[in-house]
């Protein structure tokens, strides 16, 4: 039954939700009080690897998007493609999921011992979607629209500001989940970022335990990051951003002397667990943490399942 939806929220768990409930036939709606290119979405480094996020259903989320990315990665202006990431892993470092159980057989070994990093246990190299966000979140906009969706920039107060306007609600703001529905549970997790001026033919590196990583993208050579819960400020900081350039040139180290284009601090939406249920006539899905690209699609599936529930 084709129903008015409004998806509130313009990052990637909003416009993935609106999209796949628009192909289902309904009449959406994204509201959201700031859009692309100035989401958080828009400040991760976006490649697919379960991290920082809660909840025994993660690693289907996770799998179920590694597919969508997948078929995404054939469409050449979707700024979606696949490559190879090396994960290293130091001794003392526990693993907080099984994330390898979400990815498809064939797509993951281990690296031989001389590719190891001094100081480091093991090493893995996985064939993963990179998202560039830049390209991908306008794509995923003009998809929508060009599909027959409307993107209305507003901020609410409140979701009840929508109960008489919709039949469905579709939860997707992230941190503001704090004040929008008194979330307490919500807790920003800051990371910093710096992007330099280098081109090279290397796959994504990832150290989760610093946590450091290296992304190769079109417009230069991003190098993060850090994880620092319950900090609400967007600002960088000389010093920290001078310290993830240095852990990074252990692997690469070009980037110690590279030109530094840019840099930008974002604040990652943790919660306990990902809040993905509905209450009423409104579809929670928030609390991604740092995976939301990585599990945009399974959740926005759900989504989809959640909405056909009378």
């Amino acid at each position: 039954m084709k129903q008015k939806i409004a998806v509130i929220g313009c990052g990637i768990s909003g416009l993935s939700s609106a999209l796949m409930l628009i192909r289902e036939g309904h009449e959406v709606q994204i509201i959201s009080k700031t859009l692309p290119p100035h989401t958080t979405s828009n400040k991760a480094a976006a490649f697919w690897s379960p991290y920082y996020a809660e909840g025994e259903r993660v690693i289907r989320w996770a799998a179920e998007s590694y597919e969508e990315y997948e078929t995404l990665c054939l469409i050449g202006e979707s700024g979606v493609s696949m490559t190879k990431l090396h994960r290293f892993r130091k001794k003392d470092f526990v693993e907080a999921e099984d994330w390898e159980s979400a990815i498809p057989e064939g797509a993951y070994r281990a690296l031989p011992a001389q590719q190891i990093p001094p100081g480091y246990e093991e090493g893995f190299e996985v064939e993963v979607p990179l998202i560039e966000t830049q390209i991908f979140l306008p794509w995923l906009m003009d998809e929508f629209s060009d599909t027959g969706g409307q993107i209305i920039q507003r901020e609410l107060k409140s979701l009840h500001e929508l109960r008489n306007d919709y039949d469905l609600i579709i939860h997707c703001t992230g941190l503001d989940a704090r004040t929008l529905v008194n979330d307490n549970a919500m807790i920003p997790v800051k990371g910093q970022i710096a992007m330099v001026d280098l081109h090279l033919n290397i796959p994504i590196i990832l150290d989760e335990s610093e946590p450091t990583y290296i992304v190769q993208r079109k417009d230069g050579m991003i190098v993060g990051g850090t994880r620092e819960e319950n900090v609400f400020s967007e600002t960088t900081e000389e010093e920290t951003l001078t310290d993830i350039l240095e852990r990074a040139s252990k692997f690469i180290p070009a980037i110690k002397s590279a030109r530094r284009i840019t840099q930008w601090a974002g604040l990652r939406p943790y919660r306990n667990e990902v809040r993905l249920e509905k209450e009423g006539h409104i579809i929670h899905n928030y609390g991604h943490g740092g995976s939301g690209f990585t599990l945009a699609w399974g959740c926005a599936g759900e989504v989809v399942k959640l909405s056909r529930l009378s």
